[in-house]
């Protein structure tokens, strides 16, 4: 019930359309009402051979399936409007809420599973939507009315009419149920399946690599058979059901004629009424098992209503506090103090006890083996998670104390696998300034030495990336991301590896426009190749989570510890080979 109460808040907002669609509603109703009096007025006519009544009665009929006709048309335009205004409204809360949502999150769950939630399970709820309006309300309403004009022909009739409808709700029930559990299976199956396939497709190049094209297929058909045989359980009990609830129907149908017939006979009723009588009786036959149907599809439907407030209800760790301020431009001075961070575990600290104090425009690279913390270390600055304690300050600014959206426009980031989207070059360096000038993106574009590169295609930097950037090399994306963060003009910089996938001539000239780009911006730098670190202010070594080594590389390198041995390491493999 309380899904079904959520749903209904959505519609809060459309109120006139709704009323304008139940209003039309009401009238097809009332004009489908009419049918089995006019029908039992048309038999009394041929009975009383009375001319003018049959003529006029005959009117009536098509005066009423003209008017009915016109405002279905009124019923079906606002009913399926309003669904869709709140499919709509779904999806944008739905896609909304994901924004808010912090990397921790995203950790925790597959992108296809999302996919397949906000599109699949949404549409599912789209057609039981439409339905509530066109069906389950209008046939409810029929109902109604007809139950209570079988009443006003014969109560004794009307009343062993009810006495089955009790057997009748008991298998709706029992339908329903059966279901909304496969269902939810069904939406589970789907979510798998778009889940594969959307890991196939990405992964497209690494599937050919490996030659797993035909064990790929296997995967794919063993999913897409498994979904079959889910979904034709469900069709077997929605098959079982309507036959099993028309015989239930037509069997009180038949019982009420033999009744009927006998008070015909004893004369407490005429034919003409129980001509009436049946035919509302036959009336109310589609209307029924229409909700007996849409009963059953909204059981299946709760069952996507409860995994879309799923994602709605992930709670949201990360915001803005109730007295955040907007943070000013920075000069750029950072401090860790005393940070603690861990992941799931709260036993497992990823980050134990870190403090750091970077002064404005100096470059810090962090190195450590893998696991050490590095990317932890980075991640939380921006806030792409909340640390467990300690403070970590920008210019003195406890970052928990200003907003997000402020903080993060002033911090640039380019992170090891450049992540472009599927517009043109030009929109994807102007991902982060989206009111930059030509001017300003070719100059960035320079910078970061792909300028002459963009020039040459062409369609320029009106070309189209691909999807993920699939029409460029791993150099040319990294370049444009390169040029997407210059163009963000950060007051502090943040470098994965950021020459990681350029070639050597390449990245000589990449490095001397960072270096000219973090003159007068803080930076961190994360490399696993030590040479493009030699050259920073300082190198902070982390190890299980710890500063255990600061200093620059020529004092690193005097003693003995994690970076010397790391360096030798490093270099001695290059020297062998």
């Amino acid at each position: 019930m309380k899904l079904y109460t959520r749903l209904l808040n959505f519609l809060k907002p459309y109120t006139s359309p709704l009323a304008s669609g139940l209003f039309c509603t009401l009238i097809v109703t009332l004009c489908t009402l009419c049918v089995a009096p006019l029908v039992g007025t048309l038999f009394k006519a041929i009975e009383t051979q009375d001319f003018k009544l049959l003529n006029w009665g005959a009117l009536a009929i098509v005066g009423l399936l003209f008017i009915k006709g016109f405002f279905q048309y009124g019923q079906t335009y606002w009913n399926t409007y309003i669904s869709q205004r709140v499919i709509t409204d779904l999806r944008k809360k739905c896609f909304s809420h994901l924004q808010d949502l912090s990397l921790d999150f995203y950790a925790h769950w597959h992108s296809g599973e999302l996919i397949s939630r906000i599109m699949n399970d949404i549409s599912t709820l789209q057609g039981v939507l439409i339905g509530s309006f066109t069906v389950i309300i209008p046939q409810a309403i029929l109902i109604i009315g007809l139950i209570g004009y079988l009443f006003f022909l014969n109560w004794k009739l009307t009343l062993m009419t009810l006495i089955g409808l009790p057997l009748i709700l008991q298998a709706l029930r029992v339908f329903g149920k059966k279901i909304g559990e496969i269902s939810e299976r069904i939406q589970q199956k789907a979510a798998d399946l778009t889940s594969l396939l959307q890991e196939t497709i990405a992964g497209a190049r690494v599937v050919k690599s490996f030659t797993m094209e035909k064990e790929e297929i296997k995967k794919f058909s063993h999913e897409a058979e498994n979904a079959f045989e889910v979904s034709m359980r469900a069709t077997q009990v929605q098959a079982t059901q309507s036959p099993v609830i028309a015989l239930l129907q037509t069997s009180a149908v038949i019982i009420i004629a033999w009744f009927g017939g006998a008070e015909v006979i004893r004369g407490g009723l005429t034919v003409p009424q129980l001509i009436s009588f049946i035919t509302a009786l036959a009336v109310m036959t589609d209307p029924a098992l229409a909700l007996s149907n849409a009963y059953t599809s909204a059981h299946g439907a709760m069952a996507s209503a409860k995994r879309i407030f799923e994602i709605l209800d992930a709670p949201v760790k990360i915001q803005d506090a109730p007295f955040a301020k907007e943070l000013p431009t920075l000069k750029g001075e950072v401090e860790f103090k005393n940070v603690f961070f861990a992941y799931g575990d709260k036993d497992i600290a990823a980050l134990k006890n870190v403090s750091l104090k970077v002064k404005p425009g100096e470059v810090i690279a962090l190195v450590g083996r893998t696991g050490a913390g590095k990317s932890t270390f980075i991640n939380l600055l921006p806030r792409f998670y909340e640390i467990s304690n300690g403070n970590i300050l920008v210019d003195g600014y406890n970052i928990k104390t200003v907003t997000i959206r402020s903080l993060r426009k002033q911090i640039g980031i380019v992170p090891q696998e450049s992540m472009l989207f599927s517009g043109s070059l030009k929109e994807n360096i102007a991902y982060g300034k989206p009111n930059a000038t030509q001017a300003e993106i070719e100059d960035a574009a320079k910078l970061a030495n792909i300028h002459n590169f963009i020039t040459g295609l062409p369609d320029g930097y009106e070309t189209k990336s691909g999807e993920r950037g699939v029409r460029l090399s791993g150099g040319e994306r990294q370049r444009i991301a390169i040029a997407r963060a210059i163009l963000r003009d950060p007051r502090i910089l943040i470098l994965d590896e950021a020459t990681s996938s350029l070639d050597s001539e390449t990245e000589q000239l990449i490095q001397e426009a960072l270096e000219r780009l973090m003159q007068s911006r803080t930076t961190f730098i994360i490399a696993h190749r030590l040479s493009t670190v030699e050259h920073a202010n300082r190198i902070v070594v982390l190890d299980k989570g710890e500063i255990t080594e600061i200093g620059s590389h020529d004092e690193l390198m005097a003693h003995d510890g994690i970076y010397k041995k790391l360096y030798s390491i490093q270099f001695g493999i290059e020297d062998n080979a």
